[in-house]
């Protein structure tokens, strides 16, 4: 199921919002920002650069992994207030196998649901 429209974060305002109020969690592959929102459903922002991977296919892989983690946490599972997020990643995340991928962006997950509870 691939991610429609309205779960994915668009226009600079959108991505300066979520920039100014961020609750941040990073480690050596991402740096995600999220915010609570006041939409009816999370949404997800990515900003893959080239200096991540020079190869397309690189950064369409983390990509994918990407969408695919935010769709299982916050469109399946997430009962808590809806959040925007927006994931940055960095060069390390091009050499990780997609498992441990996975397993590193459930803990931000976690981490920006946990920091966002404490901040309300």
């Amino acid at each position: 199921m691939a991610i429609q429209g309205r779960f994915r974060l668009s226009g600079a305002a959108a991505f300066s919002k979520v920039f100014q109020q961020a609750v941040v969690s990073a480690d050596a592959s991402f740096k995600v920002l999220g915010c609570n929102t006041g939409q009816a459903h999370s949404r997800l922002g990515m900003a893959v650069s080239r200096q991540v991977d020079r190869r397309a296919v690189g950064r369409n892989r983390i990509k994918r992994i990407i969408r695919e983690s935010f769709r299982l946490h916050y469109l399946r599972q997430h009962k808590g207030q809806p959040v925007d997020v927006v994931v940055l990643p960095r060069p390390a995340a091009a050499a990780i196998c997609n498992k441990r991928l996975f397993d590193q962006l459930a803990r931000h997950w976690s981490r920006i649901d946990e920091r966002l509870r404490k901040e309300c």
